[in-house]
């Protein structure tokens, strides 16, 4: 369980995708003076540095954020996004902001961050840059416990995301069981529920249980990497938004069509939403 580092992977196309949606859920709640809080289970770090070991193995990067953060054109829709990674980067993309990092970007003095990460050495490292901001509280806990133990928040206005490695294959059903509980303690909560494509097609249990334990909207939003159809990895990044802010929709999908034809590998990239229930029109 502990194996799985999101350094290895840091600004990919998944990331990408997954971040784009992370900063248009911040940019709904930003419109209303009300303070939110965001609960990110499996926080990992708040920025990883893309010349590190971990980063240049696999250079994920180079087929992700690097093809689009130079770009003169890039989609206003996306200006949050766009403005966390500049922030921490000056003449050269050298860092890459994680979601603690892109939450931490925008949040205002009443608004707080709860990151929890149980890999040791993420941990040290998200403490030291949490520093002693008091928006930001930092937790070591098993993230299924997590879950369901740190909702709801002081503050009831909010999202929690759910970002799990799936290295362990009965993840698939626990992590939907515990996003069930943590729904019920928090019904008007938003939830965003990453999620693998693999050829296993193991994330369909995962589905069906939200579908089966959790009477809200639920909302997909698939993006394919545009790798060979061959390749042995994750072809597709998924994330299932449950009890989505009105009209985020025509957002999310404006933005994953503009990735979808910046980005891709062997054939292009394309992005796919879909409802998966939509009890108000």
């Amino acid at each position: 369980m502990l194996s799985y580092r999101h350094a290895f992977h840091a600004g990919g196309a998944a990331d990408v995708h997954k971040h784009a949606v992370l900063a248009l859920l911040l940019d709904h709640f930003r419109a209303r003076e009300k303070p939110f809080s965001v609960i990110d289970i499996y926080a990992g770090r708040g920025i990883y540095g893309l010349n590190s070991i971990e980063a240049q193995k696999r250079k994920e990067f180079e087929h992700g954020i690097a093809k689009l953060i130079a770009r003169p054109d890039r989609l206003p829709l996306l200006n949050s996004y766009w403005s966390a990674v500049d922030a921490i980067n000056e003449a050269a993309l050298t860092r890459y902001p994680g979601s603690p990092q892109i939450v931490r970007h925008g949040l205002r003095a009443g608004d707080e961050l709860v990151a929890n990460e149980l890999h040791p050495a993420d941990y040290e490292e998200l403490q030291r840059w949490a520093g002693e901001d008091p928006r930001i509280h930092v937790h070591r806990r098993d993230a299924v416990e997590a879950l369901v133990a740190l909702v709801p928040p002081s503050i009831r206005r909010g999202l929690v995301l759910v970002d799990p490695a799936y290295e362990i294959k009965t993840e698939y059903e626990t992590v939907s069981l515990a996003v069930a509980k943590s729904f019920a303690k928090w019904p008007q909560g938003v939830f965003a529920v990453w999620y693998p494509v693999l050829t296993e097609d193991r994330y369909i249990t995962t589905r069906q249980k939200l579908l089966e334990l959790i009477p809200a909207d639920i909302l997909q939003t698939e993006f394919d990497l545009g790798r060979a159809k061959d390749y042995p990895g994750m072809q597709s990044s998924g994330l299932w938004i449950i009890n989505p802010p009105w009209k985020i929709e025509d957002a999310i999908d404006q933005a994953g069509l503009w990735l979808a034809k910046q980005l891709g590998q062997e054939r292009p990239a394309r992005h796919r939403m879909t409802w998966l229930r939509q009890v108000k029109p």
